[in-house]
Formats: C-alpha cells, sequence, structure tokens
C-alpha cells in the first residue's frame, strides 16, 4: 500500500466539495500534517494510502479535537470562550 499523503486544498463553504476519507487509518496523522503546515484545508483524492478504520472512544475525541483544530486554522469556525462557561 502506498503512504498516505494528504493534498493541500483551499478552504471551502461546503464539505461536500471536499473528498475526504475520514475513516482512514491514516486520517489523524493527515490532519496533524495539515495543521502543522497550516493549510487552509486539504484533500485525499490523489492520495492511496487509504485504510478502513473504526473510531471509538478516545480516538474519537482526539480526532474530533484535530478537525476543530483544523477548521479553526482555516477560518471555518470561530471559537468563543463562552463554550466554556
Amino acid at each position: 500500500m502506498k503512504r498516505a499523503m494528504p493534498e493541500r486544498y483551499i478552504a471551502v463553504e461546503s464539505s461536500d466539495k471536499v473528498r475526504r476519507n475520514v475513516f482512514c487509518l491514516n486520517y489523524g496523522r493527515c490532519l496533524d500534517y495539515a495543521i502543522l503546515k497550516k493549510w487552509p484545508g486539504f484533500s485525499c483524492d490523489r492520495c492511496g494510502g487509504y485504510e478502513q478504520e473504526k473510531l471509538e472512544g478516545q480516538a474519537l475525541d482526539d480526532d474530533h479535537a484535530r478537525c476543530v483544530a483544523l477548521a479553526f486554522l482555516s477560518g471555518a469556525v470561530e471559537l468563543s470562550l463562552e463554550i466554556f462557561v
């Protein structure tokens, strides 16, 4: 199997315009890579490293946190301290 490699992608208004394999074993690493590179988004379209994964428990929570971080960096969402009150 080929090594997973996300492709830089522009931020979009609708999630259906970007193809991501969210249940890929490598998805978390690709999210981390996109955050590290400060990309506005990424696509899995040209990646040949897909491996099926089923997230549960803490792994699902960690993946969610990375998704929120990417959305924040891309400007897709604004975080407010009000959610912590």
